[in-house]
């Protein structure tokens, strides 16, 4: 007797933004070997390596990292995190509909209640454009520190964040062209030779 039982979803699905606009999606349906594969995810090395090859021998595919914007993996498996010292969490909003309703929810509440100590509880939200046009919608939680919030977020090698179920995504710092910042804090203290001027559209 057949049965129409969908198939398992892979142990890895693997989706890598280029900077010219194409999506490569990639699946492992091996588990061990894709636990091999998500150690080598390594936030801490994945953008500032060699070329990044990739494929089943032959053909491969060897990627250029510095044209990487973003590595999206979904798995159940275990992947390699590194510590983001005053980030709490990083969400990947499901696009600018979810991003613009949080913000006019939380705007309010950030203009009345002040949160510029140390140790106090700040959020963020950004938006990330790359040069292939497509963004990227972040919301950040963290606690407040005397270094700079721009520095916190993306002085780092790779921007780690989560999305449900089961998604990690790895951002390129390098691929950004632009990250506009509305935060909770009312007081920051901004990177060295910051341009101090009022932009005309948002």
């Amino acid at each position: 007797m057949q049965t129409n039982q969908p198939a398992p979803p892979p142990a890895l699905r693997l989706r890598i933004q280029r900077s010219d606009g194409k999506t490569g999606v990639y699946t492992q349906n091996n588990a061990a070997r894709a636990g091999v594969l998500l150690k080598r995810l390594n936030p801490a090395t994945l953008f500032c390596s060699g070329p990044i090859t990739i494929g089943t021998l032959n053909p491969f595919t060897l990627l250029n990292p510095d044209e990487i914007c973003w590595i999206e993996t979904v798995t159940a498996l275990e992947t390699v995190k590194y510590p983001q010292p005053i980030l709490q969490s990083v969400q990947r909003l499901a696009g600018r509909s979810e991003y613009e309703t949080l913000l006019a929810q939380q705007w309010p509440l950030w203009i009345k209640h002040h949160q510029h100590k140390p140790g106090d509880l700040f959020e963020a939200f950004v938006e990330c454009s790359f040069r292939d046009g497509e963004p990227v919608y972040l919301h950040v939680r963290g606690e407040v520190e005397d270094d700079d919030l721009a520095t916190a977020i993306f002085k780092t090698p790779a921007i780690i964040a989560t999305f449900a179920p089961e998604g990690t995504l790895y951002i390129n710092p390098k691929c950004i062209v632009r990250a506009r910042v509305y935060h909770s804090r009312d007081h920051v203290v901004y990177p060295e030779g910051i341009w101090v001027a009022e932009a005309d559209e948002l």
